[in-house]
């Protein structure tokens, strides 16, 4: 690589983990697992060590931040710092001859298990527990102290009468998460990725009475700060010390003074991680002298006297049972995998998405294949590879569909493009999945119109097409099974009442390729009416902030279909709202363009982009030059980050928006 390239693969890596950063911190919401992340940032500071004149990102210098925006925040007496990471034995033993070394003696040290949780510091003084705060950015946690106090069995007086910081981490056993998803799946919640998710997100609830519903446990195995002598002076003493207080220890752990003693006990608990109760993902490994801690100090970000040694993710075989094709709202064909029920990562799984074609190319998948799983970040199940060895001798390749799998229409496929899509609008996958779309809460809005019922009007022809909404005959309703006369009633108001609904949520409701809610607000705000947006050019189309070539040309694709011409002429006719009702109050915010990220404390994301709009101000879909405030939440993605680097984009609060309205009316 010469020096343009290795420039341009550092500045890919860094926005790449920034991204991953706030999807783990912030938002509990991990998509890769923590060994593809390290392989990331060691790549990263692979290539740093080629430009030792260009400033290395911040983030490689510091914790993650778990804080919530606006969150009560309380600072550690001694900063809560994170571990680096070895992946391989040869690794690991280096790093122990290193310390050796240093020292001119062989060091002993303690084993414990890396339990795969949330970090947890309580602080005590005269014995009594005074709050309980979050690992937070390392130098502050956020307090936790009201439901942290809802976990059974944790001390709240303990003998030693300075002040001590005492830490471990918060979990969820595997059974209890997996029970609580399966009780979230039946009330139709959406279930948790993973327990160290569940636990992260359960501890920072506003509702104390939601988190005595979480089932969280806790394991503790350090200090940070102590006011006076330790009755202690080595790893393992200490943590004797802790269960005799009362505190929750893991009994899974060991000294050690032998490279034989290592090895087998990281072996060991990468063999049992699958037997506990609860998660792990690797081996924590001190040096066990408590006096040697001081001697050897930090780096920037993570102690010389441990480290973690991390399993690589879980890796399962099962077998494939088939690969089905499904059709999406847009005529998109989805291979997924349908395989015998395995267990990993917490979760048992059944189905795998292949993405595409290439994808089923790519891993030469053929019938009844043994497939090698993993779940990137412990949460989405991807087929790595084949196990040949096993491939039955009359096997044959995965066909794929020359033709739509549900109505037979040719499959096309778009230039420099990996999907495939179905060529019918009125394919009856398409107009299930449109249908759904169409009674949406952002488009819509028709109560009672869910997936199930979708399909049970179209098996029983109540409904052949989405005009057919405004047709539904109630009585025929009210007389199917586990439907009733106040079901009917309540649908039929519920689509009466969307009739009434703005030009914009029509048009976001009729699915158009790319169109999103936002770019569907903007062009019924500049053409006002559904004629003059039918009649609009490439060139007009272009003029609406936010809309470029791709999305013009979908647009005028859309309107020139008779079938989609047909159904606006319908919707019109059927009392649908085509003209856009401006619903300004003033000019207070004429002119600006706003973006939201994060969670809201006061009002809703629609509420507060309806004010916005309300007093003249722009929505836009995303962060470029054209965007003048940012308005952050609690949780912001990672449109943050990308306004900050741009630094022409203001970002202001929820408070400070109503502040600007104030001083402007």
């Amino acid at each position: 690589m010469n020096k343009q390239q290795i420039e341009k693969r550092i500045k890919e890596l860094t926005a790449e983990i920034e991204r991953h950063n706030q999807l783990y911190y912030a938002e509990a919401n991990p998509q890769i697992s923590d060994f593809e992340y390290d392989m990331l940032v060691r790549e990263l500071q692979d290539l740093q060590k080629m430009l030792p004149a260009s400033p290395a990102p911040e983030f490689l210098e510091k914790v993650g931040n778990d804080l919530k925006q606006s969150a009560k925040t309380i600072a550690h007496k001694v900063r809560m710092v994170s571990l680096d990471n070895a992946y391989s034995l040869e690794e690991l033993l280096a790093w122990w001859d290193k310390l050796s070394l240093d020292l001119n003696s062989r060091i002993e040290l303690c084993l414990e298990p890396k339990i795969d949780g949330f970090g947890i510091n309580l602080f005590f003084k005269e014995g009594k527990l005074q709050y309980a705060t979050t690992r937070g950015d390392s130098i502050v946690g956020e307090d936790v102290t009201t439901n942290f106090l809802t976990l059974p069995d944790i001390p709240r007086r303990i003998p030693y009468l300075g002040e001590i910081e005492i830490r471990g981490e918060i979990y969820l056993p595997i059974p209890e998460f997996l029970a609580m998803n399966e009780a979230r799946r039946e009330r139709n919640e959406k279930p948790f990725a993973n327990p160290r998710n569940a636990a992260a997100g359960s501890i920072k609830l506003k509702d104390v009475e939601q988190v005595k519903q979480r089932p969280l446990r806790a394991f503790f195995y350090t200090i940070g700060y102590y006011s006076i002598p330790l009755p202690f002076t080595h790893q393992d003493e200490l943590l004797k010390w802790l269960a005799a207080c009362g505190f929750p220890v893991s009994d899974q752990y060991a000294t050690c003074k032998e490279h034989k003693c290592l090895i087998d006990f990281c072996n060991q608990m990468e063999q049992a991680r699958n037997d506990l109760a609860y998660d792990i993902d690797g081996v924590v490994v001190k040096v066990n002298e408590l006096a040697l801690h001081k001697k050897l100090g930090f780096t920037a970000k993570s102690p010389k006297w441990a480290i973690a040694y991390k399993f690589k993710p879980e890796e399962k075989e099962t077998r494939l049972k088939q690969v089905e094709f499904q059709v999406g709202r847009t005529g998109a064909i989805t291979p997924v995998a349908i395989m015998e029920p395995v267990y990993i990562s917490g979760t048992t799984v059944s189905r795998s998405t292949l993405h595409n074609f290439d994808e089923i190319k790519r891993l030469d998948l053929h019938e009844f294949d043994t497939i090698r799983l993993i779940k990137s970040g412990e949460i989405i199940p991807k087929i790595l590879s084949v196990n040949l060895e096993k491939r039955l001798p009359e096997a044959k390749p995965i066909a794929l569909p020359q033709n739509c799998p549900v109505c037979n229409s040719p499959l096309s496929r778009e230039e420099e493009a990996a999907i495939e899509y179905c060529t019918a609008a009125d394919c009856p996958a398409q107009l299930a999945r449109s249908i759904e779309h169409f009674c949406s809460r952002e488009a819509l809005d028709i109560m009672g119109l869910g997936s199930s019922i979708v399909s049970r009007f179209l098996d029983a022809g109540i409904i052949t097409s989405i005009a057919d909404i405004y047709r539904i005959d109630f009585t025929q309703v009210a007389a199917m099974d586990r439907m009733g006369e106040k079901s009917a009633q309540k649908l039929k108001e519920s689509i009466e009442a969307s009739k009434a609904k703005n030009f914009d949520r029509v048009l976001f409701a009729l699915g158009i390729r790319f169109v999103g809610s936002v770019t569907a607000r903007n062009l019924a705000q500049h053409f006002q009416t559904m004629d003059r947006l039918q009649k609009a050019s490439l060139e007009e189309l272009s003029e609406v902030p936010e809309v470029g070539t791709k999305i013009a040309e979908s647009i005028i694709k859309y309107f020139a279909n008779p079938k989609n011409q047909d159904l606006i002429r319908d919707l019109k006719n059927l009392g649908l709202n085509m003209s856009y009702r401006t619903e300004q109050e003033s000019d207070a915010l004429a002119g600006m363009t706003f973006l939201i990220t994060g969670s809201l404390e006061n009002f809703n994301r629609k509420e507060l982009e309806s004010m916005i709009m309300e007093h003249g101000g722009k929505i836009l879909s995303g962060v470029s030059k054209s965007l003048d405030y940012l308005i952050v939440g609690e949780k912001p993605g990672s449109k943050l980050a990308k306004a900050e680097k741009l630094g022409s984009v203001k970002i202001i609060s929820e408070a400070d928006l109503l502040a600007m309205l104030e001083q402007n009316q």
